[in-house]
């Protein structure tokens, strides 16, 4: 009888043990064809360094990236068209290219992956190139390597999207804080 009692006993306390809670699935918002993202911008190129605002406004044919200083002043001025890309900073003339990366990178002497990032601020790798992502316990990007970036999400927002994320290459790096999103 007592050894009824110990099994029934055991069997009781067996069937309420409880199993640890599945971390629940935070879903990435789809991504968007054209949004707005403001933020804070920090970049770091060997004895060079900037920081202010970001204020970029993108759609799928056009992408328009205004920096700022921490005073509001523009530094420079990033527009991509059909017609390719015109780079605007004060009292220089306009220069073009026919992509951001290397315009950006005969400019300024560095290379501003804007193709890249209009992908990886929406937590996404860029789908026209090979990519290795690292993911936490919730599937959310912890960090994605890609054209020879690497990309660390160091914050989501309660929405889902990265709130602050590292780039990095080759004595670069770029450090973004998305402070509003705004989907069209």
């Amino acid at each position: 009888m007592r050894r009824l009692a110990a099994a029934l006993l055991l069997a009781l306390t067996a069937a309420c043990a409880s199993t640890p809670p599945i971390a629940p699935v935070v879903a990435v918002p789809p991504p968007s064809a054209s949004w707005t993202l403001q933020g804070r911008i920090g970049v770091q190129a060997g004895e060079q360094s900037l920081s202010g605002q970001i204020h970029w406004q993108h759609s799928v044919a056009t992408d328009e990236v205004l920096l700022t200083s921490p005073l509001g002043q523009g530094v420079a001025r990033i527009v991509r068209d059909a017609g390719g890309v015109v780079l605007e900073v004060p009292n220089q003339p306009a220069r073009r290219a026919p992509d951001a990366e290397s315009l950006t990178r005969e400019a300024l002497g560095y290379t501003l992956p804007v193709a890249g990032l209009a992908w990886w601020v929406q937590a996404r790798p860029d789908p026209d190139a090979i990519f290795e992502a690292t993911r936490d316990a919730v599937g959310r990007l912890v960090q994605l390597k890609q054209n020879g970036w690497v990309i660390d999400y160091l914050q989501y927002a309660p929405d889902g999207r990265p709130r602050k994320l590292a780039v990095t290459r080759e004595g670069l790096g770029i450090r973004l804080v998305a402070d509003s999103w705004r989907t069209e």
